[in-house]
């Protein structure tokens, strides 16, 4: 009797388990992985549109430092599509004759380029769709000067 064939077989059984072990972990760890960068940008991306909002509603100094801060991260993370609209954005922030019409289309590619940086599979159904961005009416805000992060010092 041939003892050889069964030791073979269980030799490769063992070495296959192994291996797949090995594989499905680095499955494993890569989409775990995924996950957490996913997870980054959707933060990274509703901080940008909240700041957005936020400056709309109310130009001052903290809420324009916190919309540039939010602008400056997606520039390290965001997809070329994604770095040319937001480019596009600034270009006509900073530009005199800056108007709202040209603002839409613009905050148009943003969104979309965001939906596709998160792997959404509807995004490419959404090249004409406009995203309806809301912002806060400025002539709501109230009249109590709200709290600021100044810090008075007394006079010396």
């Amino acid at each position: 009797m041939n003892t050889l064939a069964p030791l073979v077989g269980t030799l490769i059984g063992a070495i296959g388990t192994i291996f797949g072990y090995f594989v499905s972990n680095l499955l494993e760890r890569n989409r775990a992985l995924r996950l957490r960068e996913l997870e980054f940008r959707l933060d990274r991306y509703k901080e940008f549109l909240l700041a957005f909002s936020e400056l709309s509603a109310n130009k001052t100094y903290q809420t324009q430092l916190r919309f540039v801060n939010s602008v400056n991260v997606i520039l390290l993370i965001g997809s070329a599509n994604l770095l040319k609209a937001v480019k596009d954005l600034v270009d006509n922030y900073n530009d005199k004759n800056a108007s709202a019409e040209k603002q839409t289309p613009i905050l148009n590619r943003i969104m979309l380029g965001m939906r596709r940086d998160l792997n959404d599979a509807e995004s490419k159904h959404l090249a004409e769709f406009e995203f309806p961005l809301i912002v806060p009416d400025p002539d709501l805000v109230p009249s109590a000067k709200a709290p600021s992060a100044e810090i008075n010092l007394p006079n010396q």
